[in-house]
């Protein structure tokens, strides 16, 4: 029983936390949220020199000149694999679809499955170091 709440918790405080951080932050932005298909995100697409929006989605070169400033000498080694992310996305027909897809549900539900599975793992070592004892 208590490892189904272990389990259950690791599902839901991850998402219960994003969705207050989230909301959180929607309180405190003060610029119009951006419009894309009659749905207003939290921020604008306003191009800022101090903070990231929708801009820095959709130019992400304005994002890497003004925001980013450890990851420059690394650009020869991430840009490829950015670039190469979003080109696969894209090249599904559906990019949003299929970026909801990999990032809001694959990659987390592997991400869980794989941690379900070390904590079960240490949670059979423990008891083998018990009964050794």
């Amino acid at each position: 029983m208590r490892k189904r709440i272990l389990y259950v918790s690791l599902l839901v405080f991850p998402l219960l936390s994003m969705v207050l951080i989230n909301e959180f932050a929607r309180s405190n932005v003060l610029e119009k949220g951006f419009n894309y298909y009659n749905v207003t995100a939290i921020n604008s697409a306003g191009k800022f020199k101090k903070k990231c929006s929708w801009a820095c989605h959709n130019i992400t070169n304005f994002c890497k000149e003004n925001h980013v400033a450890l990851a420059k000498p690394y650009f020869n080694i991430i840009d490829p694999l950015y670039f190469g992310i979003i080109k696969s996305l894209k090249s599904t027909g559906h990019y949003g679809l299929a970026n909801l897809i990999v990032f809001v549900f694959l990659l987390p539900l592997i991400m869980y499955l794989l941690l379900v599975k070390v904590i079960g793992i240490q949670l059979q070592i423990n008891k083998l170091k018990k009964e050794k004892v």
